[in-house]
């Protein structure tokens, strides 16, 4: 299983990779970008390579640099370049209501997870059935 996650703020890499370590039954291949403008780079970049590409991007809706309401404008209009289905979940300590319908505006948006991310919430993602 191979996992991006796009979030502005180092401490929320450091939980998230903590969280993996501690309580899933595997350790997925993980990349952590602070901009959403280098993963859009890099799913270009290997767009007709399914190895390369993740399985899953989590993805922050308030960043500086690229928010994520962008990334997911963006990357549906790469998305039907790409070798392989990615899944994308939202993942923000934001309530505000425009931005929990961004899960409902794109079909390939499985959820919008309100942070910070729970152990229930990861293991439902990302364990084995």
């Amino acid at each position: 299983m191979k996992l991006i996650f796009i979030d502005d703020e180092l401490i929320q890499h450091f939980i998230i990779q903590r969280m993996i370590e501690t309580y899933l039954s595997y350790l997925p291949s993980a990349k952590y970008y602070f901009d959403a403008t280098k993963v859009l780079d890099f799913l270009v970049e290997h767009k007709a390579n399914s190895n390369e590409l993740p399985d899953m991007i989590f993805v922050d809706i308030n960043m500086a640099i690229m928010s994520g309401t962008s990334f997911l404008h963006k990357y549906n209009k790469l998305r039907p370049r790409l070798a392989k289905k990615i899944n994308i979940y939202i993942m923000s300590s934001s309530i505000d209501p425009s931005d929990l319908a961004l899960s409902k505006k794109y079909d390939f948006v499985l959820d919008y997870i309100i942070k910070p991310l729970t152990k229930v919430t990861l293991r439902k993602i990302l364990e084995p059935a």
